[in-house]
């Protein structure tokens, strides 16, 4: 099924009945608050809050639950579902109008799921004003709020983007623990009333200044560990993954391979068809060769034509297998030979490196194309 229309089923599964229900509560039912300029202020500072994404773990957050918690006891209730769905959405067309793409609500009828739970259980209650003495009434609705979204959620995410659950509902935990985090604050801004609750929101805006500098950060760093040619890994990054993989080997007795590889008559193939052609042709051997490789396996783009293969938990044997793998897999206008060692478990990184390169050269020497395994 093509994505765009999995995102439309995903929509329509978890847009329509919210709509109607909450339509339906803002046209039937009545409440005995008025709905005041407190309640417009509060709405737009939830709609502003809901963009600041916070990274949680590999997730995303936002701290819009400082103001929906005071929203929930200023705002007449029968109308909260509604007025939030609309805010998430005119937020969502803001970025969209502004050439950012939202990540965290890109279905934005169907995560207002989570207002209902408390709306409901409010309501049932009286509509009563905020007090410290309620608050087991008030946990109960921020469990329900909780599961109220983790379903729609749940189930946008397998429909859209078929999102193994067993992850997601660890991921979706740590970013619902923001929002267990955040509720206290919200009460305290709810018994204080009144636009008590835009006293936290420049708090709020320096945390995500402070996150976001910290998410540049990291992806400068990131950057600096891969190769900018071939977006594999680079040798700074190869030599600090070695060090890390002969301490896991060394402690749980396992074992640890390491291959050195290189592209035949590469520099043929540069000067015959351009240098163009040949930064494309290792594009595309490293798309094909990282592809084929388990996920705890690091491929390093050691500087020209030639390549580090570290394999975690690799026999010999086992790194045989993978480089027969990876020579099917290799662009047709194109070899490469390799060489393999597997660590003894005393010698030192540099010698071991070593005899794979010494592995390597046998192999270009006896004809290339091949690989040699050295013990």
């Amino acid at each position: 099924m093509r994505l765009h229309k999995r995102h439309l089923i995903g929509t329509a599964i978890s847009s329509i009945p919210y709509l109607a229900i909450a339509i339906g509560l803002a046209v039937f039912a009545h409440s005995p608050r008025h709905f005041t300029t407190v309640d417009v202020v509060a709405l737009i500072a939830f709609c502003v809050l809901i963009r600041l994404e916070y990274r949680v773990g590999v997730g995303s957050a936002v701290a819009g639950q400082l103001v929906f918690v005071p929203l929930l006891f200023e705002m007449p209730l029968n109308l909260i579902p509604l007025a939030v769905c609309i805010g998430s959405v005119l937020g969502t067309a803001v970025l969209w109008t502004t050439g950012q793409k939202p990540t965290l609500c890109p279905n934005a009828f169907g995560t207002s799921w989570f207002t209902l739970p408390p709306v409901l259980l409010l309501m049932a209650t009286g509509e009563k004003a905020f007090t410290w003495h309620s608050w087991p009434l008030y946990a109960l609705a921020l469990v329900l709020q909780t599961l109220a979204d983790l379903g729609p959620a749940a189930i946008y995410e397998r429909v859209v983007n078929a999102t193994e659950l067993r992850p997601l509902v660890g991921v979706l935990a740590t970013v619902y623990g923001f929002d267990f985090l955040l509720t206290p604050v919200g009460m305290l801004a709810a018994a204080a009333g009144g636009f008590t609750f835009l006293a936290l929101l420049p708090l709020m805006g320096v945390l995500w200044l402070l996150d976001h500098e910290r998410q540049n950060r990291l992806h400068a760093e990131s950057l600096a560990k891969l190769d900018e040619l071939t977006g594999a890994a680079n040798r700074r990054s190869f030599e600090e993954r070695l060090v890390v993989e002969q301490a896991r080997a060394g402690r749980s007795g396992g074992e640890l391979s390491i291959c050195m590889l290189d592209l035949d008559h590469f520099k043929v193939y540069n000067d015959t068809h351009g240098h163009p052609a040949g930064d494309d042709l290792l594009r595309r051997v490293t798309e094909s060769w990282i592809a084929n490789l388990r996920p705890e396996s690091l491929l390093a783009r050691l500087g020209g034509e030639e390549f580090g293969l570290i394999l975690p938990d690799a026999s010999p044997d086992a790194a045989e297998t993978v480089i027969e793998r990876l020579r099917r897999v290799t662009p047709p206008e194109v070899t490469f030979s390799a060489g393999i060692a597997t660590w003894d478990g005393e010698e030192s990184l540099g010698e071991v490196v070593q005899r794979a390169d010494v592995a390597l050269y046998r192999a270009k020497s006896e004809g290339r194309d091949r690989f040699v395994l050295t013990v």
